[in-house]
C-alpha cells in the first residue's frame, strides 16, 4: 500500500486496500478516481470537461466570482511522492495573494485518505479566507448529513429524523443548477451510489466563523452532476502566515441488508459507525508562522 506514479498521463495513486485514490498534478492537482472494486464515487470529464472530480478552492466565492481562480483549480502543481503520501504544491494566484498546498495520505488505523489543505498569504497584507473543498460525485445517488438545523437555498433538502437528505433527480434540474446550505453536526456529509458509500468527516464550524454567504456544508446540483461540499472556518491570514484543515475521506461496500433511501436511520447509523470512534479526525484548523514550502523537486 503505496503511492505510486501513474504511466498514463503522469497521474499518481494511493491504494488502500480495494480502495483506488488518484491525482492529477497538470489539472490544479484535483482528485480524479476515488473507486472501490472499480466503482468510481467520482463524476468525470466525461460529464464535464471542467467541472469534475474533487477540487480546491477558497470561500466566500464572492472574492472571485466565476470561474475560480485557474492557480487553484486547473493550473499544473508540482508534486512529491514519499510512501503513503502525496504532497502538491500549487503556483501563486496573484489575484488572492496566496498559494495553496495539499498533502494526501494513507490513514491505515483509520481506513481512510486523509486530504490536507493550506493556504500561504503570499502578499503584504492580511488575508482572509475559508478552506473549501469541492466534490463532483456522479448522478442518481444519495447525499445525506446528520443535521439539527434547517438548510437554505433553492436545492430542495428534505429534513427526516436526525438528518438532511437529497436524493439527486437530473429529469426535475437543469444545466444551471440549485445549491442549499447547511450544517451538519457532527461533521460528517455521506454519499451513497450502486451499494458503496463515501463518507467525509470534517471538524465543525461554529456559525459565526463561516464565510459570508456560505455554509459548512453546501451541496449544488444540475442535471448531470451533484457537488458534495464542505467549507472550514473564516479566519485571517497574517502575511508570511498559513492556514491548514483537513477532511478525511471514507470509501466503503454498503451491508447487503441496507437500502439507501432518504430518512433510512439505519444508512445514518452505518455512515456514523464508518468514522466513529475517530469522529472528528485529526482536522484542527489552526495557523502556522513560517515560509511557504518551494516546489519539489
Amino acid at each position: 500500500m503505496s503511492a505510486r506514479s501513474m504511466p498514463r498521463d503522469g497521474r499518481y495513486a494511493l491504494e488502500l486496500d480495494d480502495v483506488y485514490f488518484e491525482v492529477d498534478p497538470s489539472a490544479g492537482g484535483r482528485v480524479t478516481s476515488y473507486r472501490i472494486g472499480g466503482v468510481d464515487v467520482l463524476s468525470g470529464s466525461d460529464v464535464d470537461p471542467d467541472n469534475y472530480g474533487s477540487t480546491f478552492w477558497t470561500s466566500p466565492q464572492s472574492d472571485w466570482g466565476w470561474p475560480p481562480p485557474s492557480e487553484l483549480d486547473r493550473a499544473p502543481y508540482a508534486i512529491a511522492s514519499d510512501g503513503d503520501t502525496l504532497t502538491l504544491i500549487g503556483p501563486r494566484c496573484d489575484s488572492l495573494g496566496i498559494r495553496v498546498t495539499k498533502q494526501f495520505s494513507v490513514d491505515r488505523i483509520k481506513g481512510a485518505i486523509v486530504l490536507k489543505y493550506a493556504i500561504h498569504n503570499e502578499s503584504q497584507t492580511p488575508r482572509r479566507y475559508a478552506p473549501w473543498e469541492v466534490t463532483r460525485v456522479r448522478s442518481r445517488g444519495l447525499t445525506f448529513f446528520p443535521t439539527n438545523a434547517r438548510s437554505s437555498g433553492p436545492l430542495r433538502v428534505e429534513r427526516l429524523g436526525p438528518a438532511a437528505w437529497f436524493a439527486h433527480n437530473p429529469d426535475v434540474l437543469t444545466a444551471t443548477g440549485e445549491k442549499a446550505l447547511a450544517h451538519s453536526h457532527p461533521g460528517i456529509l455521506a454519499h451513497a451510489a450502486q451499494r458503496y458509500l463515501y463518507v467525509k468527516s470534517f471538524a465543525n464550524v461554529a456559525p459565526e466563523l463561516r464565510a459570508p454567504g456560505e455554509g459548512e456544508v453546501e451541496i449544488y446540483a444540475n442535471n448531470r452532476y451533484v457537488e458534495a461540499e464542505v467549507q472550514g472556518p473564516y479566519a485571517t491570514i497574517e502575511p508570511g502566515a498559513s492556514t491548514s484543515w483537513s477532511v478525511a475521506w471514507y470509501l466503503r461496500r454498503l451491508p447487503h441488508h441496507i437500502v439507501a433511501f432518504p430518512g433510512n436511520a439505519e444508512l445514518l447509523a452505518f455512515a456514523t459507525s464508518v468514522v466513529r470512534p475517530s469522529l472528528p479526525p485529526a482536522a484542527a484548523f489552526h495557523a502556522v508562522t513560517g515560509p511557504t514550502p518551494h516546489s519539489p523537486g
